[in-house]
């Protein structure tokens, strides 16, 4: 009796949409009048964008507005969806069905039709569910970290295309200086040549030093033109400020290069994780299958001799010649494969750091020295001058001196220039770029918002 009426109620609430297909082979001239359909009001779409988060950095918004990071966005939805999608299965599965054809029973050609209707319900699986659920879960977490760093690559693009137009600023106003000291006394120094005054070795000099800072300019000037274009990739105009560069906050990364804060590591683990979460998955398939289960399919002209089954099915597999064995072990050796990129990584963490380390000492060496000899160089310039007045100096000896002053600011400014390079450089060796202007919450917080 239950069948019947569970047939029945199949019949008539699909009737509407099928043109009297279950009735070919009835002579009832009663018609069925389709129930009307009610439409469902759905949620009004805006077409216009939300209002941008206050607490996001700008130029960080225009940068994430790329093409490729808004299809890594698009990619953590479509994984979001997926985990809903797995969700799905653990829910009471129905399936309807009909069929229409010629019976096979008699001699007769007429129609005739079925319908049928099937319900299942999982029950116990093992822990596969639960393992599929956690491992969807995890992806959409490897999802969020790949686009962490997408975000950290592009951004890092910008900055480094920031200190070479700032780099070139600062290369362009010492070669304007010593340009103008080179071209004040260059008349008086041809004189002093013509007239046997001073030799040509020492005009030369002279020549070398702005040929060496004209060089140097050039250099700067192409890497600030193509840094021009970086910046206009991403939208960025005069009115975004430059990103500027902590060179300090990397020494407190010391005891963190060995732990997942950043996102290499963070994205290994997370893969480790999820094939852990698929050796479970394939381990639950050795036990029993519990799920509700029923159907029931009728002939449309004779409801008595319908048939249907109500209970549990239970399923265990005795035997796959090993199939399930051989995939737990490919999914160990993935493991241990990750696993030693994570510490080669870490190797490779802990390698970098000494090396900024050892350089900064250096650049602390370099940087005394040079301050000690501009220094020396004002003085000596300044003292040239007063005996160039008094007729015991030439101008040669004055304007090369001068001319390597400026020369020794721009050996300072070069040095800056690849102190913040070797900072940015350990920056990207741990995938931490987002520290480099403190934005790594920002950063956090567009990957993992909806």
């Amino acid at each position: 009796m239950f069948i019947r009426l569970l047939l029945l109620f199949i019949l008539i609430g699909g009737a509407g949409c099928s043109p009297k297909l279950p009735f070919l082979n009835s002579k009832s001239d009663t018609k069925i009048i389709p129930k009307e359909t009610v439409a469902t009001v759905l949620p009004k779409i805006s077409n216009t964008k939300s209002k941008k988060d206050k607490n996001i950095d700008p130029r960080l918004e225009k940068i994430v507005s790329s093409p490729s990071l808004l299809a890594n966005k698009n990619s953590i939805k479509a994984a979001e969806k997926a985990v809903n999608i797995v969700k799905s299965q653990s829910e009471t599965q129905v399936v309807a069905s009909s069929n229409v054809g010629p019976s096979l029973d008699d001699d007769t050609i007429e129609l005739d039709a079925t319908t049928g209707l099937t319900i299942s319900k999982i029950i116990s699986d093992g822990g596969a569910q639960t393992a599929l659920i956690d491992a969807a879960n995890l992806n959409v977490t490897s999802s969020q970290i790949t686009y962490k760093q997408n975000i950290n690559k592009q951004l890092v693009e910008v900055i480094k295309a920031d200190q070479a137009i700032l780099n070139f600023q600062k290369i362009k106003s010492i070669y304007q200086e010593q340009l103008k000291v080179y071209s004040e006394n260059l008349p008086l120094i041809e004189t002093a040549v013509k007239a046997n005054v001073i030799s040509k070795t020492d005009a030369l000099k002279l020549d070398q030093l702005k040929l060496r800072s004209e060089e140097r300019y050039l250099n700067a000037k192409t890497l600030s033109e193509a840094s021009t274009v970086v910046r206009q990739k991403y939208n960025l105009t005069d009115d975004d400020k430059f990103f500027k560069v902590d060179t300090s906050s990397w020494k407190s990364l010391e005891k963190k290069v060995t732990k997942n804060n950043f996102t290499k590591i963070e994205l290994i683990e997370t893969q480790i994780k999820i094939l852990e979460r698929d050796i479970e998955a394939i381990k639950s398939t050795f036990k029993a299958n519990v799920s509700f289960s029923g159907n029931a399919t009728a002939k449309i002209t004779d409801f008595d001799s319908s048939l249907g089954f109500l209970g549990l099915n239970i399923t265990l597999p005795v035997k796959d010649g090993g199939k399930r064995n051989f995939e737990v072990e490919e999914k160990r050796f993935q493991i241990s494969s990750l696993e030693q990129q994570k510490q080669e990584i870490i190797l490779i963490n802990k390698s970098s750091f000494n090396s900024l380390m050892n350089f900064e000492k250096i650049y602390n060496l370099r940087s005394d020295l040079i301050d000690a000899q501009t220094g020396n160089s004002k003085i000596i310039s300044e003292d040239m001058e007063l005996k160039l007045k008094a007729g015991a100096a030439s101008v040669v000896d004055l304007a090369t001196e001068k001319m390597n002053f400026y020369d020794l600011i721009s050996q300072k400014v070069a040095l800056e220039y690849q102190k913040v390079q070797e900072v940015i450089k350990f920056h990207q060796v741990l995938g931490h770029e987002c520290g480099l202007t403190a934005l790594c919450d920002q950063v956090n917080s567009l990957a993992t918002s909806k």
